[in-house]
C-alpha cells in the first residue's frame, strides 16, 4: 500500500485531498496543525501535529515519505492561513528536502501560483508539482503521487 503525507491547516482544499487519498485505498498521515480538528476516523489515516516554526519536528514526521502533499487554503480572505502560507512555507520546503522526500506536489490557489513556484524552482533535492485549486485538484493531487516523476515540473489547470 501507498503511503503520503498530507500536511497543512485545515481547510476544504485538504479535507477534499485527504478524502481522494483515502479513496484510492492510500494511507496517509495528516500532519495538521489542529489535529484536534480532524474528525474522520479511518484506519489508513494516522494524524500528527504540525507546529509552524519547528521544521525539524516536520523533518522528523516526514521521514521514510516518498511523497508528501502540502496543502493550503483558497480562500485568499482569511487572514490566518494566508500568514501561514507567508511565514512558514519555506521551512516545510526545507524539512521536506531534509527528511528526504522524493516527490512534492504543492496545492494552492491560482492567485498564489506565483509565491508557490518562486520558492519550489528556488529549491532543489526533490520532484515536484504546483496544483492549482481550479476543477478536479484533488484527484489531479492523487494522480501526481501515484505517478514517478522525473523532474521538476509545473502542472496548472
Amino acid at each position: 500500500m501507498n503511503e503520503v503525507a498530507l500536511i497543512g491547516m485545515e481547510s476544504r482544499v485538504l479535507a477534499d485531498i485527504l478524502s481522494a487519498l483515502l479513496h484510492r485505498n492510500i494511507a496517509v498521515n495528516a500532519i495538521v496543525t489542529q489535529p484536534e480538528r480532524m474528525m474522520i476516523n479511518n484506519v489508513d489515516l494516522t494524524v500528527s501535529h504540525l507546529k509552524p516554526g519547528n521544521p525539524d519536528m516536520l523533518a522528523d514526521n516526514l521521514e521514510g515519505y516518498h511523497d508528501a502533499v502540502i496543502a493550503f487554503g483558497d480562500d485568499l480572505t482569511d487572514e490566518a492561513a494566508d500568514n501561514f502560507a507567508l511565514h512558514h512555507f519555506g521551512e516545510m520546503l526545507t524539512a521536506v528536502k531534509s527528511a528526504g522526500v522524493s516527490r512534492l506536489a504543492v496545492v494552492g490557489s491560482p492567485q498564489s501560483k506565483a509565491f508557490f513556484l518562486g520558492a519550489l524552482e528556488r529549491t532543489e533535492g526533490f520532484d515536484w508539482v504546483f496544483i492549482s485549486t481550479e476543477g478536479n485538484f484533488a484527484e489531479r493531487a492523487v494522480d501526481e503521487v501515484l505517478q514517478p516523476r522525473h523532474h521538476s515540473e509545473e502542472f496548472v489547470m
